[in-house]
């Protein structure tokens, strides 16, 4: 693997790379959320069931507005009360390569909370789909607990990102789904 800066991220990120790096809660593969090839390309490595989307990492009201077609109210509420990472899955991601988003056509979005996470999508220009490549236990993924390390020869980058993002706890992030009618239902505390 080739170690980047963040400096050079955005433009591997448009040019479809997969990129492994360290964010706030695992370490993780992520890519433009808007280029469908780099989407089918990670949901290969992953070996990630066509139905389910991917974690799409935004860092402003204003880019969750342009790629979520209606945000419940009470999202904004979350997202501005939330103390720690979180992850809302909303319906009508829009804008988004359709292989990102779920099946039924919601998006995961998780506003990024950490300076260095920002600056990486900010630095994107745009959101990013991501997925950890180890458990929020800190055992490896499916696929590399299988004994498929094959995935680490395909990565043909590792961001690196300054040593405090780097000493995080391994954690869960909640995911909470909600619809435009507020109704909310907890997938994972």
């Amino acid at each position: 693997m080739i170690e980047i800066t963040i400096k050079e991220a955005p433009l591997k990120i448009k040019d479809g790379a997969i990129i492994l790096t360290y964010l706030e809660d695992s370490i993780s593969l992520i890519c433009d959320a808007r280029n469908s090839a780099s989407v089918d390309h990670l949901r290969k490595l992953k070996k990630r069931k066509a139905d389910k989307g991917f974690t799409i990492l935004m860092d402003s009201d204003a880019r969750v507005n342009k790629y979520v077609h209606d945000v419940p109210p009470l999202a904004w509420d979350i997202f501005d009360t939330a103390d720690s990472p979180i992850i809302l899955v909303l319906p009508g991601g829009r804008d988004i390569a359709k292989n990102a988003l779920a099946a039924d056509g919601t998006i995961a979005v998780r506003m990024v909370t950490s300076m260095e996470e920002r600056k990486l999508v900010q630095a994107a220009n745009g959101p990013v789909a991501a997925t950890a490549l180890l458990k929020a236990d800190g055992s490896l993924a499916r696929t590399i607990e299988e004994g498929d390390t094959a995935i680490l020869d395909e990565i043909e980058y590792v961001l690196t990102l300054p040593p405090g993002i780097k000493s995080y706890s391994m954690k869960k992030i909640p995911i909470i789904y909600l619809d435009l009618a507020s109704n909310v239902k907890i997938i994972r505390e």
